[in-house]
């Protein structure tokens, strides 16, 4: 009798504590390049072998919009690449994904992301390969040839329409926007509790983490590639990007060219040296990411305080750092 007695009591202390029906919880990183970046996804549940299938899901999308945007390799007959082959040959029909990416950038209000700077970036992307410089007289030809956003839409025909000699570059946007697809695959299996998916520094995070704790994203000093500037909580359904000039670039007589090009000038901007835009949007996060690079700091500033649901972490050529009003209780600086 005594020994049933203790039994119950051990049965009851386990229910009380949630113990006996406790599930275990899993977690499954996958890593993959894609978009000339490391591309992870790290889901967590309580299904091993789901979170496998679960985490290939957000792959696959993931890889849907890369195929579309590559304007290095064709993919198929109607993606970005064959789209810049078309360019003055009247309209031409894409890839629906494709098509809904360039209406959403169409109707973004700054100028200065122009998706139309192809042969200015494809002259850097070839002078990179045998670290030259390229001369004034070739950025100004391949600067001509840009259409400054003069690309057309027909929304019926789901069709786009390029100016003669220009071609499309949707670098400043395409990484978010496939990293928010990936995220809405995720989203859709029950057996993934949460998420982080990091393509090159384009986040976003789903659900919460299983310890209770907040997500936490270290933002990179951008000239210690082993230090960080500080932590950034983020919450579940929020994206960060981040652009700098000590992702991609190479240096000739001392000076760093890196791939995030002005429009203006068709060198590489100077006016920051790393900017972390957070939004619930990681295709917005990644677009204001690069405006508020290529943009003069206190204009850059502005537009973060006057944009609803936008937060950014700024840092000018001298050190400076610009944290955003509504980071200053998240953000936690390194001392």
């Amino acid at each position: 009798m005594r020994k049933l007695v203790l039994f119950v009591i051990t049965i009851s202390s386990l229910l009380i504590t949630g113990c006996f029906f406790q599930q275990k919880t899993y977690n499954y990183k996958d890593t993959r390049f894609l978009m000339d970046t490391i591309v992870e996804i790290t889901v967590y549940g309580e299904d091993e072998a789901k979170l496998r299938s679960g985490s290939t899901e957000g792959f696959v999308a993931f890889k849907g919009i890369a195929d579309v945007t590559d304007n290095y390799e064709q993919h198929q007959d109607n993606d970005l690449f064959a789209l810049n082959k078309q360019a003055g040959k009247g309209p031409f029909v894409v890839d629906k994904k494709l098509f809904t990416l360039l209406t959403a950038t169409k109707k973004l209000p700054y100028g200065k992301i122009d998706l139309t700077l192809g042969p200015v970036i494809n002259l850097w992307h070839e002078n990179s390969k045998t670290t030259t410089v390229p001369s004034k007289e070739a950025v100004k030809a391949a600067l001509a040839k840009c259409g400054d956003n003069s690309y057309t839409l027909d929304e019926a025909a789901g069709s786009v329409t390029l100016p003669a000699h220009t071609a499309m570059d949707l670098g400043a946007v395409a990484k978010g926007y496939a990293v928010d697809r990936a995220y809405d695959a995720l989203k859709k299996d029950p057996a993934i509790k949460a998420a982080l998916i990091n393509a090159g520094g384009n986040i976003k995070i789903l659900g919460k983490k299983q310890d209770g704790k907040p997500w936490r994203i270290g933002i990179q000093d951008p000239r210690h590639k082993d230090k960080m500037i500080g932590t950034l909580e983020i919450a579940p359904g929020m994206s960060l990007a981040t652009s700098g000039d000590y992702q991609r670039y190479y240096e000739v007589n001392g000076v760093r060219y890196h791939h995030i090009i002005d429009p203006d000038t068709g060198y590489p901007a100077r006016n920051a040296i790393s900017t972390t835009a957070v939004h619930a949007s990681a295709f917005l996060a990644d677009y204001y990411s690069t405006l508020l690079f290529i943009l003069p700091t206190k204009e850059a500033e502005k537009i973060v305080e006057s944009t609803e649901g936008l937060e950014a972490i700024i840092i000018n050529p001298e050190g400076q750092i610009y944290v955003s009003p509504g980071l200053k209780n998240i953000f936690k600086a390194e001392k």
